[in-house]
């Protein structure tokens, strides 16, 4: 049978590597959502960039057909953008949920440990009285001095 002070060392340990797993997917969620949103900056800077370009050469006259053709790509990049922006939100809710998990196991471990802390200093305690009960019978049986 387990002692009180076996599982709770073995339930804190558990904790302990459940906050730290969750720990390293969330900074891999972190990097990859900065990974998402750097890709969604840059097809924002583009699309910012073509719009520009095609109203400066429909100022200038270009062709019809190229004129539509640039549209085309507009809103082929726009869509693309709001796709990214999905994606960006999606990451986002997992690294939220993921911050949430690593909380609460951090809290968990966190609490394991106060209660492993808790039983070690009961148990000195219990070891104080045991030796302190000793002491005063030792002090009871010996011969008084004269």
């Amino acid at each position: 049978m387990m002692s009180r002070q076996n599982v709770l060392s073995f339930l804190r340990e558990d904790a302990d590597k459940k906050q730290k797993e969750l720990a390293i997917r969330l900074g891999k969620q972190r990097k990859l959502l900065q990974e998402i949103e750097q890709k969604m900056q840059l097809l924002d800077n583009y699309l910012l960039q073509y719009r520009s370009q095609a109203i400066a050469a429909e100022a200038s006259g270009i062709l019809g057909s190229q004129a539509l053709d640039t549209r085309n790509f507009i809103r082929q990049l726009e869509q693309v953008l709001h796709i990214q922006r999905d994606n960006v939100l999606r990451q986002q809710q997992s690294v939220a949920q993921l911050h949430a998990e690593w909380a609460s196991a951090r809290v968990r471990e966190k609490g394991f440990a106060a209660l492993a802390k808790r039983l070690e200093v009961e148990q000195q305690d219990q070891e104080l009285r045991k030796i302190q009960k000793e002491l005063d019978e030792w002090a009871q049986r010996r011969p008084v001095l004269r």
